[in-house]
């Protein structure tokens, strides 16, 4: 079965080899043609939504799980042309499966890390922020079920702005809280 197998391969690739050799100047001729066409195409698509027309991406890091503690950190980078002011908290909605908001409170701070509070900051092209989102998956009421996010929809401001969808479970168990810190050039410190 091996030989046949192995067989079967060698004489797909002679036949190959064969095709490339008895046409090789009409394919010499296509090949440029067939690699300058897709690359002004290409350009485009991973260029456009690198940087969205507000001039900023906010993205999750890994999720950091530890004895039912999860912490995740998100940045906010300044891809635009212009300088980039924030002061306070991201937006946060957890959303479910469907993308549809969950009943899930939104805390400043929490007791895992520490949370300075807002402060002002002007990103300039090329810098970042960083926040903290901290839950516990703790299921203390068991007739209510856990409480289970797909997404998150975040936002520079609390206050609004374009919403961003980063996908990532966000197993609540039944507390149904979410702390969030604020906006940082370093994230903040874990608790001691």
């Amino acid at each position: 079965m091996t030989r046949t197998a192995l067989a079967a391969a060698l004489a797909v690739t002679a036949l190959a080899a064969a095709g490339c050799s008895s046409a090789s100047e009409p394919k010499a001729q296509s090949e440029p043609k067939a690699q300058s066409e897709p690359k002004p195409a290409a350009k485009p698509s991973r260029t456009a939504p690198a940087c969205p027309e507000d001039g900023v991406v906010i993205k999750g890091l890994p999720v950091n799980a530890a004895m039912g503690t999860r912490a995740m950190g998100i940045t906010l980078t300044n891809c635009g042309i212009h300088p980039y002011k924030i002061n306070g908290y991201p937006g946060v909605r957890v959303l479910d499966e469907h993308r549809k908001p969950l009943d899930v409170k939104i805390a400043h701070g929490s007791d895992i890390v520490d949370d300075v509070g807002p402060e002002p900051l002007t990103l300039e092209p090329g810098e970042h922020a960083t926040a903290v989102l901290m839950w516990r998956n703790r299921v203390t009421d068991v007739t209510g079920g856990a409480v289970n996010g797909a997404y998150l929809a975040l936002t520079p401001a609390e206050d609004g702005g374009r919403p961003q969808t980063v996908r990532e479970l966000v197993d609540l168990g039944s507390t149904g809280k979410l702390g969030v810190t604020a906006w940082h050039r370093e994230g903040p410190k874990p608790r001691r």
